[in-house]
């Protein structure tokens, strides 16, 4: 039996996301941030060493810090550990319960965007440092742990930014820096004057 009591209406949240802008050819900030969480967690997966003699009992998940977006990697989690065969569950109360548990700590976890001065397009980059431990509770020994960092890039219209982005979720929103003259602008004229008092300078010698 596979408890996960704290999942099922944070996920339906993503799921209305992803569902609400089906019809447009972008995928939003919150897809954008699932798919580079997902990997992260892919390439740490890839690398934990689970006891033998835990595999039997469900593995408990629990995060180490209080993160708007730790639901998503509760989900996460759980799905990637039983596409591997685990049984997993977020209930520290739950019977029969593994002696081992996975922590986790979203370290860093956000969208950002680059708009140059006439372009019509924005750079749009999901980042995720994603911190993993696998210890025994009887112990407290540390069997495994990474940090992993990903990153997602794409392109997307500079008009539909605030379209593709979550109001609910303050990590889903686009971190935008736009180009401006002015930073053309003023290393030209700061050349200009540097040049001129060197010139004069060397002209009054």
């Amino acid at each position: 039996m596979i408890l996960l009591p704290v999942l099922y209406r944070p996920f339906a949240v993503l799921l209305i996301c992803a569902t609400t802008v089906t019809a447009a050819p972008f995928p939003t900030n919150m897809d954008l941030l699932v798919e580079t969480v997902a990997s992260a967690i892919d390439a740490g997966l890839a690398e934990m060493d689970m006891p033998d003699d835990t595999a039997a009992a469900p593995l408990l998940l629990v995060p180490q810090s209080k993160h708007d977006a730790n639901w998503m990697v509760d989900h996460l989690l759980a799905s990637k550990l039983l596409d591997r065969g685990f049984e997993v569950t977020l209930d520290s109360t739950a019977k029969q319960l593994s002696h081992m548990r996975l922590s986790y700590r979203l370290l860093d976890l956000g969208v950002t965007g680059q708009s140059g001065l006439r372009g019509s397009e924005v750079d749009r980059q999901g980042r995720v440092t994603l911190a993993l431990r696998l210890s025994d509770e009887r112990s407290d020994a540390v069997h495994w742990q990474d940090e992993i960092t990903r990153t997602r890039r794409d392109r997307v219209p500079k008009s539909q930014i605030e379209v593709l982005q979550h109001d609910k979720f303050k990590f889903a929103k686009t971190e935008l820096e736009e180009q401006t003259w002015g930073k053309f602008v003023e290393p030209v004229i700061v050349s200009t004057v540097l040049g001129g008092l060197i010139y004069l300078f060397f002209s009054n010698r």
